[in-house]
């Protein structure tokens, strides 16, 4: 809720303090403490800046300007320990990252709480005593950029089948029981005109099969002892000018009470010292007032309830990127109901957050990263309130029920592309591009994490939507993205990731109007312990979750048109802890079965490249085996390194399968075409080493239907 402007001017100069995380300060020493902390801030500042800030009696206007003045007298007279970007003249933020030094705080881990259902059982991508967004085997850097003689493996990128080359003539857009359309059908893609909300006239529906809108005449919010409709509270919240960040957050307050100052201290310093004073004139001038507009016409542009994609059912949406930007301009502002309660019985609690809220809170010296990721908000906002895109987007949850029977396959394995530089988001125009997902939808873009989903994310905001509907993904399920903008560069990875800049997407458009981008999210298993992936269980559940995205339910199997190669790269290994080797040979076999051919790209692991490339010879022409007889030998190889770190070490799945068969194993006994080869039941109990009370310690043979903690 708003402040008085002396408390205003406090807040001001409190968030230039430099407090030292983690201690506390004797009571005794409290006031001294602030006036040396005081003392050194103003030392350097201009008298016509201490005037503003502390409020000289002589001074004319004492108490008397607004938040930006402020904001702006401070950033252009104080001394800050941030450094400022340069402004490059052809965006509107400095490519030049803000890093400090981390220091320990156990004290900064709001976006890691127990009762945020995104973060439940996810890998450990950061260090929660630094907060540190690194983690041990996560590089820092984008991997290299492909080049006209990047040596590559396998087939050639051309050679490969990608859309619109390879593919089936759209039918007419319509909706249907499982494909809602939010515009008026039929359409026909126009570079100018967004297409038309449909029905003409709101009209909602307030219950758990569809998104609570803001707007919703039954969406009700206590205020001044009286309810009123949210939506009236938000629409007066924001009829007065917003000339600065802390207005901008009393703003948000209003209809969000457990909201505080403290909530926004990303958000005041990314306003007030990363932003230069023209960059933040325009923001506050210009692309702000049209982001209001944008929000508050949510009732005019999502005339349709929206159905959440829940559980267990395929169900798509198709709405037009102007329709996206107003549900995200609604996230910006905090405006969803329900959606920042993230305990086990809240509502939403099997759903990721969409409200923008996490991303504003912290401490910057802290949590740098999030500062680079508003960045990218910022700059889409900016795009679109220049021009907005007039095309299509089409999210689409698809749950499977029947998968192949894997272990008695002799299906070979198709065609690949395998090449050390190169990134999905670069190089994979036309194909079906693999996000490497959290169960929870974008994981912790709006947090602290910033891998490859979370940066898939940011370079293009719309996916950000599916956040809304999308409940978290089943061991069966994964979410289609259809024609997302690409609208940012970006440089770095996990904690050194930073906005590097404009991008313009000159993807074709097919006769919808959606860009020829989709992009599959499929969530891997968490691996605890090495040995544990190679379970038949584990890999069956691999095997069936990246069918389940590369599966095309529209293509037909006597069809002529081949389906677009997959384009992925190390899905589920890093923070997830898979085994590289084990997830490329996963999904190879997946796409097999799913009739697509792989280009992948190992994140400049050049090795991993040569090693690919080996082994899909060996199987698809030295000894020709099918998908049954690989699996057999994955598992295998589970249970001969099971226990036993130094077989690891001295051999790799890759160099175990050749080994299988050329006798340079101590026995052999237990190869696929061995008689002495038995597979062991599901249920069948095992003992396994004695544990150290010299007990026998019991573990039961995973069935297929195996449960493993997934992010």
């Amino acid at each position: 809720m708003s402040e008085p402007p002396n408390k205003k001017r406090k807040t001001i100069l409190d968030f230039f303090r430099r407090k030292e995380k983690g201690k506390k300060i004797p009571a005794e020493n409290l006031n001294s403490k602030k006036e040396l902390i005081q003392n050194q801030e103003m030392a350097n500042c201009p008298n016509s800046v201490k005037d503003k800030v502390i409020g000289n009696p002589g001074s004319e206007e004492n108490g008397s300007k607004t938040t930006q003045d402020s904001s702006q007298a401070i950033t252009s007279g104080a001394s800050t320990s941030l450094a400022k970007p340069s402004v490059d003249g052809n965006s509107m933020l400095g490519s030049t990252s803000v890093r400090s030094e981390v220091i320990r705080s156990d004290s900064q881990n709001s976006d890691y709480s127990d009762g945020d259902p995104t973060l439940q059982n996810s890998p450990d991508l950061f260090d929660s005593e630094t907060n540190d967004v690194s983690a041990p085997g996560i590089p820092e850097r984008k991997p290299s950029q492909k080049q006209d003689d990047s040596l590559w493996k396998g087939k050639s990128l051309a050679g490969l089948n990608r859309k619109p080359t390879f593919m089936n003539p759209l039918p007419p857009l319509k909706s249907q029981s499982d494909h809602h359309v939010l515009f008026k059908v039929p359409h026909t893609y126009n570079s100018i005109y967004p297409p038309i909300p449909h029905p003409h006239h709101y009209s909602d529906k307030w219950d758990s099969y569809h998104v609570r809108m803001p707007c919703s005449h039954q969406s009700d919010f206590p205020y001044n002892h009286k309810i009123r409709r949210r939506w009236e509270i938000i629409e007066s919240a924001f009829k007065k000018p917003i000339p600065g960040p802390m207005e901008l957050a009393d703003a948000i307050c209003k209809y969000n009470t457990k909201m505080t100052e403290k909530n926004f201290q990303i958000l005041y310093h990314f306003c007030i010292d990363i932003l230069s004073n023209a960059e933040r004139r325009h923001f506050f001038e210009n692309t702000l007032p049209k982001m209001i507009k944008l929000a508050l016409s949510l009732p005019n542009l999502i005339t349709q309830p929206i159905p959440l994609l829940k559980r267990n059912r395929s169900k798509s949406i198709t709405m037009s990127q102007e329709q996206v930007a107003c549900l995200l301009a609604n996230a910006f502002f905090c405006t969803f109901p329900r959606r920042n309660a993230r305990g086990k019985a809240s509502e939403y609690f099997n759903y990721p957050s969409i409200n923008f809220s996490s991303l504003y809170d912290g401490d910057p010296f802290y949590q740098p990263i999030k500062l680079e990721k508003l960045k990218c908000i910022f700059h889409y906002f900016r795009r679109v309130t220049t021009k907005m895109p007039a095309g299509v987007v089409t999210f689409t949850r698809q749950s499977l029920d029947n998968f192949p029977d894997w272990k008695n396959l002799e299906t070979k394995l198709t065609d690949i592309h395998v090449s050390a530089e190169g990134t999905i988001e670069d190089d994979g125009d036309g194909l079906l591009q693999v996000d490497f997902a959290n169960k929870y939808l974008g994981g912790g873009v709006l947090g602290m994490g910033a891998v490859q989903e979370e940066i898939r994310f940011l370079i293009c905001p719309e996916m950000l939507v599916t956040r809304l509907f999308t409940e978290c993904l089943e061991k069966n399920e994964s979410l289609i993205m259809m024609g997302c903008e690409r609208f940012s560069n970006y440089s770095g990875y996990a904690g050194k990731f930073e906005w590097s800049g404009d991008f313009v997407d000159q993807t074709e458009r097919d006769a919808w109007g959606r860009l020829y981008t989709d992009v599959i999210a499929i969530d891997a298993l968490v691996i605890r312990e090495h040995s544990h992936q190679f379970r038949l269980g584990s890999v069956i559940r691999e095997l069936n979750k990246a069918y389940s995205g590369f599966y095309s339910r529209s293509h037909s199997p006597g069809s002529s048109i081949p389906l677009p190669a997959v384009c992925t790269g190390n899905w589920g290994c890093g923070a997830f802890g898979g085994d590289k080797q084990l997830k490329a040979l996963i999904q190879m076999m997946a796409a097999t079965m799913a009739r697509r051919e792989v280009c992948y790209y190992t994140f400049d692991d050049k090795l991993l490249r040569d090693e690919m490339f080996d082994i899909h010879t060996y199987l698809t022409k030295t000894n020709c085996l099918g998908i049954g007889n690989i699996l057999t030998l994955i598992e295998q190889y589970g249970k001969k390194i099971a226990g036993s770190k130094q077989t690891k070490k001295s051999m790799s799945l890759f160099q175990y399968i050749p080994r299988v068969f050329d006798g340079t194993l101590e026995n052999t006994d237990s190869e696929p075409d061995s008689p002495e080869y038995q597979r062991s039941d599901s249920r069948e109990m095992q003992f396994e080493s004695a544990n150290e009370t010299g007990k026998p310690k019991i573990q039961r043979t995973e069935s297929q239907d195996y449960k493993a903690d997934t992010p």
